[in-house]
């Protein structure tokens, strides 16, 4: 018997793999994307906080960086940023701080500076401390600023900082 085509249960099961590998695909991407967003936001942090380092030299003024928490944004000189979708102020549990040094959980709010406030003084000097950020998935960030001014970026990769 010549058969052309193929049976009910060849394209179940065709259809079943393919639902399989989706399923893992789709989990993948937005695991991916995820920390991508994490990723994202640390560095646009980052970015705006040396860009206010470098203003408050040029302009020789003071300049402050404030951190709202609990509504996950910040307030720049003349401009507001917000957290993207899915990112928070904070850490996931078992994070030690401050990542130069961990040595205990850092501040409950994931900001350390006081009254979660950044200043940027003219003669090129800044407040000390370290941004915590953190997704749904438990994966937390750091944004460290140290007292020579430099600003690092830092992962929690379960049991350390990298």
């Amino acid at each position: 018997m010549n058969s052309k085509g193929f049976t009910f249960l060849e394209v179940l099961l065709v259809l079943s793999i393919i639902g399989i590998l989706s399923t893992i695909a789709v989990s993948d991407i937005s695991a991916f994307t995820d920390k991508f967003n994490l990723q994202s936001a640390a560095r646009q942090i980052s970015t705006d906080l040396r860009e206010m380092k470098m203003l408050s030299t040029i302009e020789r003024s003071n300049l402050t960086v404030d951190f709202d928490t609990v509504n996950n944004f910040y307030d720049l000189p003349g401009r507001r940023s917000n957290l993207p979708q899915g990112i928070r102020f904070g850490f996931s549990p078992g994070v030690l701080g401050p990542p130069n040094n961990p040595a205990e959980t850092p501040d409950t709010d994931g900001v350390t500076f006081i009254s979660n406030r950044v200043s940027f003084y003219s003669q090129g000097s800044n407040s000390l401390g370290t941004i915590y950020i953190t997704n749904d998935r438990n994966v937390t960030m750091a944004i460290s600023l140290s007292i020579t001014g430099k600003i690092k970026i830092w992962r929690w990769n379960g049991e350390r900082w990298g």
